[in-house]
This record gives C-alpha cells, structure tokens and sequence, in this order.
C-alpha cells in the first residue's frame, strides 16, 4: 500500500447491496447504471475489504461518470469525504455530482474496527488524491476496473493502491407461494 507500508494484498469482500442500508432510490440507480443507463452525471460504489497483515478495514468508493465505456480512462478529480462507521450514508453508493463530468472522485479510508459495540477508528482518511481508473470490460449487469490510485493523508502519510475492481448486478425471480 506505500508510504513505508510492504507491498500488501487487501482482500475485498463480495458484498451484496440491499435495501437497506441504500435506500431504495441509490440502489436502483446504482442496478440501473450497472445495466447500462447513462442517465445522470456519477455513480458511486463502494468496495471495503482487509488488509492481510494489520487486519485494518480499507475502504475504497469510486464516483465515476455513469457512461463506463469500455476503454475509458478517468483521471481523479477530487477527493471526498465518508463515515466508515455509518454505511447507509448517502455517498457510498447511487447518484453522485462529480466535481468535474469527465473526472473520477474518490474516497479512501483505513480504520481499525472493533466489538461490541461495532466502532470503526480511522487511522488513514485521504484528503487528496490521484490517479486513474480505466474500464477494462464493460457488459450489461457488470463493469470491471483497473486502479491506479494514490491517496494523500492530512499528515502528508501516502498510500497507493492498484490493481483490478469489479462490480456486477445479480438478478434472480421472486419466489411465490
């Protein structure tokens, strides 16, 4: 992960998003754009694993223009903010204003969690950050990233974090009695 930090795997979680915690309207935008609606500016999602050696959540959400065209590059335009330890808050995922159409924002946070009660302590939020995300595959119902990011701390502490992210819908029929 850099700034003095070994080389490290993170192992991102398959997490499936539900309603809750999205609220209904962040998650059909989020489905939506993952079949291959262009309307709207940005989408967000996240993605939240653990570091293999500190056991450290790392959580990771990508605000992209919503078009995903395969062949895409989206340099970072901005940085912004997340609560790690409330994730049906708005920014996680669903719509999202870039502060620039053609650019990438992201948020970026390692913390240590802990229980009971569930506490998630920050010891890494990104307040900049650089880089780009390029779209490798793009189908209906799934995207496929490659990251090349680098996240500055307000104490001027660097990680970087590369490598493929993917994200994908699942669909299946209600079952009726």
């Amino acid at each position: 992960m850099g700034g003095g930090i070994a080389n490290r795997t993170i192992q991102y979680v398959t997490y499936r998003l539900t309603e809750p915690p999205a609220s209904h309207n962040d998650f059909e935008f989020l489905f939506n754009t993952l079949e291959g609606s262009t309307n709207g500016e940005g989408v967000a999602f996240a993605l939240t694993g653990s570091d293999a050696v500190t056991q450290e959540v790392v959580t990771l959400v990508l605000a992209l223009p919503v078009a995903l065209r395969q062949g895409d590059t989206y340099s970072v335009g901005s940085t912004f903010s997340i609560d790690v330890g409330t994730p049906g808050q708005a920014g996680f995922w669903g719509a999202h204003d870039l502060a620039q159409s053609d650019k990438a924002d992201v948020a970026f946070v390692v913390a240590t969690y802990s229980f009971p009660p569930p506490v998630y302590t920050p010891n890494f939020t990104a307040v900049s950050s650089t880089g780009t995300i390029r779209v490798v595959d793009r189908s209906q119902g799934q995207v496929q990233l490659d990251l090349d990011l680098s996240f500055t701390d307000a104490n001027g502490a660097v990680r970087t974090l590369t490598g493929p992210a993917h994200a994908n819908n699942e669909k299946s029929d209600a079952l009726c009695n």
